[in-house]
C-alpha cells in the first residue's frame, strides 16, 4: 500500500509555471508552516496536479467540503490564511518539491486545512488552542493516509517543531504530540467501530438528517437558561417540543427562524433582532433591521443628528437548543455575520425523522442568547461579551417566557 502511495505521489514533480498574476491580500491573518511573515508581494501561479490531489484526498478521508480556496503562489511554504471573511490555502510548489516524503506533505497540508475546517480566526488570544486543534486534525488524517504508524504520526510533532517557524515553536512539544495522538486514536476508534469516518461527526449526522449542524459545544459569550426539565413527563416526541417552542415564538412574532442539527434533537435559531437596553424589543419598524433605531421619524434631521451624535444599537439572536447531550462552551466567539448566517444557511422546517425521535429523561431545552452592540450608525455591530442582560431577562422582556413556563 505504501509503495502505491509513493508511486502515486512522485507527487511533487514541478510543472512549468506558464502564467502568474498578482495576488492581493488586504489584512491577512494566518498560520504559516515556515517563515514568520507572508511575502509582501504574492503572485498566483497556475496550479499543477500534485498538491490539489493531496488536498482532495484529505477532504475525502475526513468527509468534508473545502471552505477555502487553494492557491499556488510564491509563499515561503504552506499557509492557512484568513483575509476578511475569505479563506485561502496558499502553497509553494517548490517547497513541496524539496520535502523528503509524501508523509511530510500530507502532515503539513492537513495541519493547515484543519485550521480552516475548524473555522479558526487566528486571533492572538486563541492561537495555541487553535494550533493544537489543527494538530488533532492532522493526526486524524495521518491515520487515514496509511503512510505511517501511530509513533510515526506523533513524531511529526518533533519534526515540525524543529523545522518550522516561531509560531510552531511557541507551542509545547508534548502537547502537540498528545493532540496528534488523540486525532490518530479518534480515527482508529471510528474505523474499528464501523462508524462514519467523517471528522466532524455532528456534521455527518446532520447531512443524513437533512440539516446543517449547529456548533456544539456552542460558541462562547452566550447567556444561557434552561427552560425545560423532565421533558419526558410532558412530551412524547421531539416534534412535540418543537410545537411548544413554535407556539411561543409565533405569539411574539418571531416568524423567521431556522433549524439545525444537535445530537438527538435540534437547535432553533431566531432572526437577528434589535432590542432596547432593558431587554425589551424595539418598535416593529426597527425590530428586524441591522442598524440602530432612531428616536425620530428617520428623516433628514435624524440623519444629521446621527452623524454628530452616534447612537447605539443592541441586537440579539436566540438559540433554543433541544438535546440530551450537555455541553459547555467551545471557547470560540461568534461574530454577528456568522450568527446571521445561522438563519440564512438552514432550513425552516424540522425534518420528520428528527420530529419522530422519542424524548428521554436526559433531554432538556436550553436557551442561549448572543448579544451584539453597535457603537455608531455605520451598521457595524460587535459582539457583547459578557452580555449586558441575563438570558432570563431577555426571555421575560421579549414576552417569550410567559409561553414557556
Amino acid at each position: 500500500m505504501r509503495i502505491c502511495y509513493l508511486a502515486a505521489l512522485v507527487f511533487w514533480a514541478v510543472l512549468p509555471l506558464s502564467a502568474q498574476d498578482f495576488f492581493n491580500l488586504q489584512a491577512p491573518k494566518y498560520c504559516q508552516y515556515w517563515g514568520d511573515t507572508l511575502e509582501q508581494e504574492l503572485y498566483r501561479f497556475e496550479p499543477n496536479e500534485s498538491v490539489p490531489q493531496a488536498v482532495d484526498k484529505i477532504l475525502q478521508w475526513t468527509g468534508q467540503e473545502a471552505n477555502f480556496e487553494l492557491v499556488q503562489c510564491n509563499a515561503a511554504s504552506v499557509a492557512a490564511v484568513l483575509d476578511g471573511d475569505k479563506r485561502y490555502l496558499l502553497y509553494s510548489q517548490d517547497f513541496f518539491y524539496h520535502l523528503e516524503t509524501p508523509l511530510e506533505a500530507y502532515a503539513l497540508l492537513a495541519h493547515e486545512i484543519g485550521h480552516h475546517l475548524n473555522n479558526h480566526r487566528f486571533d492572538s488570544c486563541c492561537r495555541k488552542s487553535e494550533e493544537y486543534e489543527a494538530d488533532h486534525f492532522m493526526g486524524y488524517v495521518l491515520y487515514r493516509s496509511n503512510l505511517t504508524d501511530s509513533l510515526g504520526s506523533v513524531a511529526m510533532a518533533d519534526w515540525q517543531y524543529e523545522q518550522a517557524g516561531f509560531s510552531f515553536q511557541s507551542l509545547v512539544k508534548d502537547d502537540r504530540r498528545q493532540a496528534i495522538a488523540r486525532g490518530w486514536a479518534r480515527s482508529d476508534a471510528a474505523l474499528q467501530s464501523g462508524n462514519s469516518l467523517a471528522f466532524y461527526e455532528n456534521e455527518e449526522k446532520a447531512r443524513t438528517a437533512g440539516l446543517r449542524a449547529f456548533p456544539w459545544p456552542p460558541p462562547s459569550c452566550a447567556e444561557r437558561y434552561t427552560i425545560g426539565k423532565n421533558l419526558d413527563q410532558t412530551f412524547s416526541t421531539i416534534g412535540d417540543i418543537d410545537t411548544w417552542l413554535c407556539h411561543a415564538l409565533d405569539n411574539k412574532e418571531y416568524w423567521s427562524r431556522s433549524y439545525h442539527y444537535l445530537p438527538d434533537g435540534f437547535a432553533l435559531v431566531t432572526r437577528l433582532e434589535q432590542f432596547q437596553v432593558d431587554g425589551s424589543s424595539v418598535a416593529e419598524k426597527y425590530r428586524w433591521v441591522d442598524y440602530p433605531a432612531t428616536a425620530g421619524d428617520g428623516g433628514l434631521l435624524d440623519y444629521l443628528y446621527s452623524i454628530f451624535v452616534p447612537r447605539k444599537g443592541y441586537f440579539r439572536v436566540f438559540v433554543f437548543a433541544v438535546t440530551d447531550e450537555a455541553a459547555g462552551s467551545s471557547g470560540k466567539p461568534v461574530r454577528r455575520e456568522e450568527a446571521q448566517k445561522w438563519l440564512e444557511n438552514a432550513t425552516s422546517n424540522l425534518p420528520g425523522r428528527i420530529a419522530a425521535l422519542p424524548v428521554n429523561s436526559d433531554h432538556f431545552v436550553e436557551v442561549l442568547v448572543y448579544e451584539f452592540e453597535s457603537t455608531d450608525s455605520n451598521l457595524k455591530a460587535n459582539r457583547k461579551c459578557p452580555c449586558a442582560q441575563p438570558c432570563r431577562v431577555h426571555l421575560e422582556k421579549s414576552g417569550l417566557m410567559q409561553f414557556l413556563k
